[in-house]
């Protein structure tokens, strides 16, 4: 396959499909994938693709971006999954094809889920299981971000309110700071992850709140903190306000 090339059709709707044009967060990178070009493959060869709005070279030595959109299907009954990731200091824009490529014109796509559309209240869209939700919410009670863990999955994901990002988390790194909130240096625990999901219920809604704010001082990709409340629950008036109304 020669390059710089255009994105073929099939390409081009499978990405579009997981930068909802609808939600803020999303698009700027549905802009740019409906105007750019395929420049090359990345480090990781076929499927990896590099794609710019202008002729460019291709850097192998960069490592690959945070993921921005992701989402999987079966295509011609071979299970496909596609990625989003960042720009990177090119300002070129990474996006990676797993299962079936080239894609074949006309391919039966069926079962397709991806995170950019949930929302809260929503179940987990590769499972149809139910989701842990964890609300930070501001001083006013506002919800500024919802933690969101599927124990059905084994993924969890920050749901920013204000643009309806959805930004994947990496477990490894925030059951580490979970496991710090409660001095917990556990060498089993740490060096197995999946174990968080046997726990999600062994920690305080604060506490999954402290934790994130630990991964955020670290984290590469970064969140707003800003006015973020640690009050979790609404306090209950003791037994004389409740008598005198007071």
């Amino acid at each position: 396959m020669s390059y710089p090339r255009p994105l073929s059709p099939e390409e081009k709707k499978l990405l579009l499909w997981l930068l909802p044009e609808d939600k803020i967060a999303y698009q700027s990178y549905c802009d740019f994938v409906t105007i750019s070009e395929v420049m090359g493959e990345g480090r990781w060869g076929e499927g990896n693709l590099i794609l710019d709005k202008k002729r460019s070279s291709i850097d192998l030595a960069l490592g690959m971006p945070p993921v921005v959109a992701y989402g999987e299907c079966d295509m011609n009954g071979v299970k496909h999954s596609i990625s989003v990731h960042d720009f990177n200091i090119d300002d070129q824009l990474e996006v990676q094809f797993s299962g079936i490529f080239p894609i074949p014109e006309s391919a039966a796509i069926e079962n397709n889920w991806c995170y950019s559309y949930w929302k809260p209240g929503d179940v987990c869209p590769a499972t149809g299981k139910p989701v842990k939700e964890i609300v930070l919410r501001d001083k006013t009670g506002s919800a500024l971000y919802v933690l969101s863990i599927s124990p059905a999955k084994k993924v969890l994901w920050l749901h920013h309110a204000n643009s309806g990002f959805n930004q994947l988390l990496p477990l490894t790194s925030f059951y580490d700071e979970l496991l710090r909130t409660k001095h917990i240096r556990d060498a089993k625990l740490i060096s197995r992850p999946a174990t968080f999901f046997e726990r999600i219920n062994d920690f305080s809604d604060s506490e999954y709140i402290k934790a994130l704010f630990e991964y955020d001082k670290k984290a590469s990709r970064k969140f707003d903190t800003t006015g973020i409340s640690f009050e979790t629950e609404t306090k209950k008036k003791s037994i004389f306000k409740k008598l005198f109304g007071k």
